[in-house]
């Protein structure tokens, strides 16, 4: 064989090798699964948020944060209810449920929701970001939003 085959073969299989390597590595997925009212009292309301994370590593990994926002709907207009954050959970190969619990403290905001629970169900939508630390020290913002309905 002559040198330029050689050096026609050898970038041939390099090109090939590469383009193997470039696909983009894959993300988790995160789905908002309900919403439930943990405990009640006169001076706040705590609400668990439900979340299902799928990993499709075959390792652990980390969640960064997670961090969204709580809307309830007030005729046609979302009003904003809530924030929720949670940092440094563990997500194992596969689907993992994740509960992060908010804490509703503004007398105004509790009023508003007990005057929609009158009608036996609220309507929440959650808007939110996971940051993963994925392998090769890669943390992507993937963002999630779904609404869902709280019933008393």
């Amino acid at each position: 064989m002559n040198h330029s085959a050689v050096f026609l073969l050898c970038l041939v299989v390099s090109g090939l090798l590469i383009s193997g390597c470039s696909s983009p590595a894959p993300m988790p997925e995160v789905e908002v699964e309900g919403a439930a009212v943990s405990s009640f009292s006169l001076a706040e309301l705590t609400l668990d948020i439900f979340l299902s994370v799928d990993n499709p590593y075959p390792v652990s990994i980390t969640l960064q944060s997670v961090s969204f926002d709580v809307y309830y709907l007030n005729g046609n207009e979302w009003k904003y209810l809530a924030h929720g954050e949670q940092t440094g959970i563990p997500v194992n190969p596969g689907k993992n449920p994740v509960s992060i619990p908010v804490t509703i403290q503004n007398v105004d905001l509790l009023g508003s929701l007990l005057s929609f629970a009158e009608s036996r169900e609220v309507t929440l939508e959650i808007r939110g970001v996971v940051v993963p630390d994925l392998p090769g020290g890669i943390s992507p913002e993937i963002p999630f939003t779904k609404k869902v309905t709280l019933t008393p």
